[in-house]
C-alpha cells in the first residue's frame, strides 16, 4: 500500500467477471478500464486508473489490476 494507506493491487479480483472486477474498482473511486490481453494500451501513468486485463473472450480478469 501507498503512503496514503490506497491499495495499490487487486489481485483478489484475478479470475472474476470484468464487471465485478470494474464495480469493486469503482467503490474505491478509482477509473477502471476494462481491456483484452492483446489490445494495446498506453504506457502513460494515471493515479486515479486501473486497467482490469481480460481473455481474449473479455469473461475473465487474468492478471491483477494495478493502478496506473
Amino acid at each position: 500500500m501507498s503512503a496514503s494507506n490506497q491499495q495499490e493491487s487487486f489481485p483478489e479480483l484475478v479470475g472474476r467477471t470484468p464487471q465485478e472486477a470494474a464495480d469493486h474498482i469503482s467503490s474505491r473511486g478509482l477509473m477502471p478500464i476494462i481491456v483484452k490481453v492483446s489490445q494495446p494500451i498506453t504506457m502513460d501513468y494515471c493515479a486515479s486508473r486501473v486497467r482490469i486485463i481480460t481473455d481474449e473472450e473479455g469473461t475473465s480478469v487474468l492478471i491483477a489490476p494495478t493502478i496506473g
